[in-house]
């Protein structure tokens, strides 16, 4: 049998409400007998003070009246005993006035005028008395009706706030009234709602529906409680319910916790690992909520449960295929995304490579088309050479021996002409043989061939050269001079031509894998991507063709100018392999 809850116990329970509406309804009943005790009170004093009033100005006016009667026996019989009488009544008046500055002042003036209207006094002396005395009169008249005017508004007002105090009490016992039926009617549809939920809970199987005292132990138990959790009401009711937590967290006082946080904020919701009376577990939504009375202190707390234990095995299945799917889908994404790297990759490669051979065939076409050209040049300028210089020199010397052939005798000046025309033409031979490959580069070195081409060019172009070449003194292999010393020679015949420099420094640096060479002038310059177009390598082809003799043998070629601010060449070629 389940318990009921202590509220189905009595159908008709005492409300602390009704006890508070029905003291304060015999508070006001107090207040309104107590505030028409104290306006009686008022009214009586009220009136026993306008009756002090009236009398008192009853008196005066007599006093008036009888001053005035010996004012007037004074007048007739002028005597002492007459006089003595005035005085008396005077003295008296002054008593009565006391309160009242205005008659005082009247009362000290009839003082005054009274000697001067002795025995046999003048009218006019009388006539003043009179009037005082008419004046004091007057005076007093209007404070009676004053005084009797403020007794009726007294009266009528205590009639008006009895009256407004009495409908007051009545319309607040009549709300009273109202206010206590509607609580017992809201009570009595409470308890109606209470059962009818009481029934419910107990009907409800799906739901672990309880309620607690305010220390957390068990006070009713339904059949979705029993269904869940295993207990019997009598086995559970009046135990604590942190029987229904795991060991772990009943020792770390879990419950406890809850129970706060529910009394501090209302409510407690979370889901979690609950055990059953045979021990086995099962994941609970768990709810608890604070009950509290009409003063806001909690008189205990519902707790309602629901095994989701299957929805909690659905929910994880689901979650593991779901972090499956979102791992496998982030390896394809990675794989994807490696996949178009690699292939941006490869393009940008394949692209750049392209770009290379087209430039590489571009730059072919036109080293082929200069060389072709130089070839000719070269061809036309030696045989110029040969035709205008030895060509001459032969034919001089051939005309010198034929004419001293054909004289009688021979001439020794003729003969040393042509010995002198002869080493000219040795000399010229030379030079051109020197031009077309120094023969100190395959005797001495790549050094000294250096500061030959920069004596060469110093003294045709008035430079002032300098060469730091010290710290190359061993030979190197034979293409790696070769291309070192055109790359300089070019270089200096471009300074020479173009540069209008006043100093050329030469640098030659050797180190454990390269060969660096530096030709440096202090000329105008150029600007460098003007000149890396393809027009402006067509038109000044030294600097395409000193890239191409680095790179054939794997070298590198750099370039540093700007205009107004002189050129640097820095040439390096590895030697670690050959060497």
């Amino acid at each position: 049998m389940i318990d009921r809850p202590p509220t189905l116990r009595s159908m008709e329970p005492k409300s602390p409400g009704d006890d508070k509406l029905t003291l304060a309804g015999f508070a006001a009943a107090a207040v309104t007998v107590v505030a028409l005790l104290g306006a009686v009170y008022w009214i009586a004093e009220a009136r026993a003070h306008a009756v002090r009033w009236v009398v008192h100005t009853h008196e005066v006016r007599l006093a008036i009246a009888t001053t005035r009667a010996a004012l007037l026996e004074w007048q007739a019989a002028p005597d002492p005993l007459s006089r003595a009488a005035l005085d008396g009544q005077l003295a008296r008046l002054r008593e009565l006035t006391a309160d009242n500055a205005a008659q005082q002042a009247r009362v000290r003036e009839l003082d005054s005028v009274l000697p001067r209207a002795g025995a046999g006094g003048t009218p006019r002396g009388m006539d003043a008395a009179r009037a005082l005395l008419a004046s004091l009169d007057a005076e007093e008249q209007r404070l009676l009706a004053t005084r009797e005017e403020e007794w009726r508004v007294d009266i009528t007002l205590f009639w008006v706030v009895t009256a407004s105090m009495a409908a007051a009490l009545f319309l607040a016992l009549a709300i009273l009234y109202v206010l206590v039926d509607r609580r017992r009617a809201q009570q009595r549809a409470l308890l109606d709602a209470e059962a009818r939920f009481h029934l419910f809970t107990e009907t409800v199987a799906d739901y672990a529906m309880l309620m607690l005292d305010p220390v957390g132990r068990i006070t009713s138990w339904n059949a979705g409680a029993e269904r869940i959790k295993g207990y019997s009401a009598g086995e559970i009711v009046g135990r604590h319910f942190s029987t229904f937590y795991t060991p772990e967290e009943a020792a770390d006082g879990k419950p406890a916790r809850e129970l706060d946080i529910a009394a501090e904020f209302g409510r407690y919701e979370e889901e979690g690992w609950r055990v059953r009376k045979d021990g086995s577990r099962f994941w609970a939504h768990v709810v608890i909520t604070a009950l509290r009375d009409s003063e806001r202190r909690v008189t205990g707390f519902g707790k309602v449960t629901r095994d989701l234990t299957e929805r909690k095995r659905t929910d994880d299945a689901l979650r593991a295929e779901v972090g499956e799917r979102r791992r496998t889908e982030a390896r394809l994404a990675e794989a994807n995304a490696l996949l178009e790297e690699r292939v941006e990759e490869r393009t940008e490669q394949l692209s750049a490579a392209n770009a290379d051979l087209l430039e590489a065939t571009q730059r072919l076409r036109e080293l082929s088309t200069r060389l072709i050209t130089a070839q000719e040049e070269e061809r036309k300028r030696i045989a110029r050479e040969l035709h205008d210089e030895t060509g001459q020199a032969l034919t001089g010397i051939r005309l010198r021996l034929k004419d001293a052939v054909a004289a009688d005798g021979h001439d020794p000046r003729r003969l040393e002409e042509c010995v002198t025309i002869v080493d000219q033409a040795i000399g010229h031979i030379r030079g051109l043989a020197v031009n077309l490959r120094p023969p100190m580069l395959d005797d001495l070195g790549l050094a000294d061939a250096l500061e030959w081409a920069l004596g060469q060019q110093a003294k045709a172009a008035g430079w002032r050269a300098s060469i730091d070449a010290r710290a190359c003194a061993e030979r190197l292999p034979p293409d790696i001079e070769t291309a070192c010393f055109r790359i300089g020679q070019e270089a200096l015949t471009n300074a020479a031509r173009h540069a209008d420099a006043r100093e050329v420094r030469v640098e030659l640096h050797l180190t454990d894998d390269a060969i660096e060479l530096m030709v440096a002038d202090d000329g105008r310059g150029f600007d460098e991507e003007a000149f890396a177009s393809s027009q402006e390598r067509r038109r000044h082809f030294g600097l395409v063709s000193m890239r191409e003799r680095a790179a054939l043998i794997g070298g590198t070629l750099e370039v540093e100018s700007a205009r107004g601010k002189g050129t640097c060449i820095r040439a390096r070629f590895p030697i670690g392999a050959a060497r």
